[in-house]
């Protein structure tokens, strides 16, 4: 498991001498002291860091002491008087910042120790815009030795604009004990000897090993290493050959590659996936289970693994993530995108779709143990997403759904989105509404129709085959099929594949405006099979998934007031509908079937509101469409029943029908007592 760990000295003394500093600037000057002056720009800018590290190692302690430069140029509109740092303060920790060698002081600094992040800094005088401002930073950090291996994950102080992703630049040079195999997220300048890296999003990362050897090797420009135990030296070489050529498929598929640099770890023992370390490091576990013996296809695995964790250098590093804060990988379109990655490395290396089956399979597991995958959703929502959320909601659903939209655009569109995607976003923040701009700019169509349900609902692709006939005529045999869509199913073109006994094929797409599809073949001998989305590419479930009582009602409430009577009947029929107790949903699938022309179950359903509720304005709407529907019945007796109770129970308010030009009042039902109620449909 990857660890980040704080490093440190004793120089206490030195941390409370900072705490108590006060900015020593002119009182002629303005300055800001209160840390209410601190804000993000909409555009945060990135920083160009310069650190010079020195890292000792004693038994099982390493520490390290840094002097580090920032320097920052305010891109936004206004001028920047605080900034702040994610960091952490301890009692036996050094962190002392100034500008122009005056020192600043920490705003939101207090007596209790540690500080943390933000730790908010006022200027000497405010950064205009255009301007730059150069910070040299002093620092200490400590931590344990594990096995001989030191993990750095986020080791130096950065600026932090509350969770928003930025690209900074790095140059770091390294002091480290003799003995040390060292990996860091940039490349050796041998010229300056730091580690260069002008792309770094996440963090910049540095691991140290005293046993593990290093393999390299060029690739397009970019210098590839691998660090790896003597047992696993064959799937660290295995897995570097693998990145020359996955960096050389995706530079010139894709047009560059983010980093002059990258750098394979081992991980865990068992081969269990992967994980982004840092900017330009990537780890995979398990690399002493490999089996060179085995040969090409059974170590596939190890290729998609390496494919996939590279894919990342685009989706998350080069193109940041626009939708959530923090680390990119709770953001289902950098996981989706990166896998589309890969997915599209094996398809053309001939290796297969079997593994990214696997993904769209993972999400209909979850689909099928009745969890809410809405993607695009509110915090507490996500809250109440107790399941493995990045297995089957970030990877599982986020690469279904652009598979569903390659499957529907067709391969050549979707290429061209993607491309140009990951061009015009390098360095920029992505989020899912402007990757849907680029892919409606494509297509020259509005594409709310696909995005909104797989992306901001919990609906689910529900279509299956429900008729099929093939009977003899001219030249041959003409074969019908019947195809039909859930009743509150996402709606996307579906591709049905017709199978003849002479195994012909043909396949024609399903229009996902009409609910019942009547599909129509013309060959040479009979049918013989039908198959819904033959390639499985669209996370598409077969047999209906039986509804909760919260997704009926939201189903009947998503249902149009009119021209919907055939889902309201289904949806009455269902018996889970049975449970719903909210009047409402009872009134609005009793008005849906009326609309219908379904009489008996329309009565039925404005008699369970009447149950259900006390309310006057529910109990004088059910009471007054009871005795509308028992007058198309011909119950006239109960018909002016209903009407009388209706008036004991007048709300004072009209009831209003605007699809049918109805106005339902005291006066209105008065006249029913007098005149029954007539409807021609």
């Amino acid at each position: 498991m990857k660890k980040s760990l704080l490093f440190g000295t004793t120089s206490s003394c030195l941390v409370m001498a900072f705490l108590l500093l006060s900015a020593c600037v002119p009182s002629t000057q303005e300055t800001t002291t209160d840390a209410r002056g601190f804000w993000t720009p909409e555009d945060p800018p990135g920083a160009a860091y310069v650190l010079d590290v020195n890292i000792r190692i004693e038994g099982e302690e390493a520490s390290l002491a840094a002097a580090e430069t920032i320097t920052l140029t305010n891109t936004a509109s206004r001028p920047l008087s605080v900034l702040a740092f994610e960091w952490t303060i301890k009692p036996a920790g050094e962190f002392a910042v100034s500008v122009a060698g005056r020192p600043l002081t920490v705003l939101n600094g207090g007596k209790n120790m540690p500080l943390t992040t933000p730790l908010l800094l006022a200027l000497p005088e405010p950064v205009g815009p255009g301007e730059k401002v150069k910070f040299d930073v002093r620092f200490t950090h400590k931590g344990a030795v594990n096995n001989g291996q030191i993990h750095l994950g986020l080791w130096y102080p950065r600026l932090w604009w509350e969770g928003l992703p930025v690209r900074d630049s790095f140059k770091v040079k390294l002091d480290v004990p003799l003995g040390y195999a060292v990996a860091a997220s940039g490349r050796l300048d041998p010229n300056s000897g730091a580690y260069a890296n002008d792309c770094v999003t996440t963090h910049f990362g540095i691991f140290l090993s005293d046993s593990m050897k290093v393999a390299r090797r060029e690739a397009g420009g970019v210098e590839l290493t691998a660090l790896f135990t003597e047992k696993g030296r064959d799937c660290a070489l295995f897995c570097l050959n693998a990145a020359a050529d996955i960096i050389s498929f995706y530079a010139e598929w894709l047009g560059f590659y983010p980093h002059e640099s990258l750098v394979i770890l081992p991980g865990g023992a068992r081969p269990m996936g992967g994980y982004p370390y840092a900017s330009g490091i990537v780890v995979i576990h398990g690399q002493e289970t490999f089996d060179p013996a085995k040969g090409e296809k059974e170590n596939r695995w190890w290729t998609w693994i390496t494919a996939h964790e590279i894919g990342h250098q685009y989706w998350g590093e080069s193109v940041m993530s626009g939708d959530v804060l923090g680390g990119y990988t709770e953001s289902w379109l950098m996981i989706g995108m990166g896998i589309a990655a890969d997915k599209e490395y094996m398809l053309r290396r001939g290796h297969g779709w079997d593994r990214h089956r696997g993904f769209i399979d993972g999400y209909l597991e979850g689909v099928k143990a009745r969890n809410d995958t809405t993607m695009d959703a509110p915090a507490s929502l996500i809250k109440a997403q107790k399941f493995d959320r990045n297995n089957i909601l970030i990877h599982g659903k986020g690469f279904t759904v652009l598979s569903a939209l390659e499957t529907v655009l067709g391969l050549e569109t979707f290429d061209r989105i993607y491309r140009r995607t990951a061009r015009e976003y390098a360095e920029k923040r992505l989020e899912w509404r402007e990757f849907r701009r680029i892919a409606e700019s494509e297509t020259g169509q509005s594409l709310g129709w696909f995005f909104e349900d797989w992306v901001r609902s919990n609906k689910v692709l529900e279509c299956r085959v429900v008729a099929k006939s093939s009977v003899p005529a001219e030249g041959g045999f003409a074969s019908e099929v019947r195809v039909e869509y859930g009743m509150n199913s996402i709606r996307i073109p579906v591709p049905v594949q017709a199978v003849f006994e002479d195994g012909t094929t043909q396949t024609t797409t399903t229009d996902r405006l009409v609910r019942t599809n009547i599909l129509r073949f013309a060959s040479r001998s009979p049918l013989k099979d039908v198959t819904v989305d033959p390639d499985r590419r669209l996370g598409l479930i077969g047999e209906a998934i039986p509804r909760t009582t919260a997704e009926i009602e939201e189903a009947v409430e998503s249902l149009d007031w009119t021209g919907t009577g055939e889902p309201a009947l289904e949806f009455f029929r269902n018996p889970g509908t049975a449970a719903v107790k909210t009047p409402h949903v009872w009134f609005k699938l009793g008005l849906l079937l009326f609309d219908g022309g379904a009489y008996p179950e329309s009565l039925e359903a404005f008699q369970k509101c009447r149950g259900l509720s006390t309310a006057k304005g529910d109990v004088f709407g059910a009471l007054v469409w009871m005795g509308n529907i028992n007058d198309l019945l011909g119950n006239r007796d109960a018909a002016v029943s209903c009407y009388a109770e209706a008036l004991n129970n007048d709300p004072g308010w009209a009831l209003q029908h605007d699809q049918y030009g109805l106005r339902l009042n005291k006066a209105w039902v008065e006249g029913r007592l007098k005149s029954p109620f007539k409807w021609t449909r």
